[in-house]
């Protein structure tokens, strides 16, 4: 346990390094990917919604037309009121699934900038050269998104365990949130540090004994990450960016536990 604790705060605290050892080494140019992809994420997202609205609000509009003149003005605040309900519904819908797996969209659609970030962080931190294989490098790239499905699956069943804990009053509201806060974590960490693990060579399922056996540290990384999708609105847009940091705080924090 008390092992455990000392990898969490490992796992904390290799954030500071990740930052310093980004500018140090001028490795900022990698926050453009985030960029990029938060636009293409949220252009597209709400773009979806927007004509899910519109599609939605004329079929409710012809319905209702159905039992009034267009002009009366209940039809007409039926049709307003149920437009600004959908519109509200559908942001916070997207919001909350965003919040919910927008992490692993972050991990599954950055995976080729997460490998060759990883790679490249190892390779100065050693002072390691690693030759660039094409065929090894998608290979990496699937795995790392083979990795972010299994990830969301055995997440989504513990969630819903604690879904069904979550009606128990008082303990179990406290034993939901904990654990629920805990196990997202441990996947966000693990899903960071397998790029590490891969590097190694280490199969998949060698690379989930050696994250159970550092999963505190495997929570350290990931909690950070993971706290940012509670900031309001931009939660899911700094966890983008702060993604980056991850991927350098997780391959720097595990090296080290490879060199002891």
């Amino acid at each position: 346990m008390k092992n455990q604790v000392e990898l969490f705060l490992r796992g904390l605290k290799s954030y500071k390094q990740a930052i310093k050892f980004l500018i140090k080494n001028k490795l900022l140019y990698f926050f453009l990917f985030p960029i990029a992809f938060n636009f293409l994420i949220y252009f597209s997202g709400l773009s979806l919604l927007n004509d899910f609205r519109l599609l939605t609000t004329q079929h409710l509009e012809n319905y209702l037309e159905g039992f009034g003149a267009s002009e009366d003005w209940w039809v007409l605040f039926l049709n307003k009121f149920f437009s600004i309900s959908i519109w509200l519904v559908s942001k916070v819908f997207f919001f909350y699934i965003f919040s919910l797996f927008g992490g692993y969209l972050t991990i599954i659609f950055l995976s080729p900038v997460f490998t060759y970030l990883s790679e490249k962080t190892a390779s100065i931190q050693k002072g390691k050269i690693y030759n660039f294989n094409f065929t090894q490098f998608v290979n990496d790239i699937f795995r790392a998104i083979l990795i972010s499905i299994r990830n969301i699956l055995v997440q989504l069943l513990m969630v819903f365990v604690l879904f069904l804990i979550g009606f128990v009053p008082v303990l179990g509201w406290g034993i939901s949130i904990i654990l629920n806060l805990t196990i997202v974590s441990y996947f966000y960490g693990f899903s960071f540090l397998d790029y590490t693990n891969e590097r190694h060579q280490l199969s998949i399922k060698e690379s989930v004994k050696i994250v159970r056996r550092k999963k505190g540290l495997a929570v350290g990384l990931g909690l950070v990450f993971y706290l940012c999708f509670f900031i309001p609105l931009l939660g899911g847009v700094i966890s983008s960016f702060l993604a980056i940091i991850s991927v350098v705080a997780a391959t720097i924090s595990l090296e080290e536990t490879f060199d002891n």
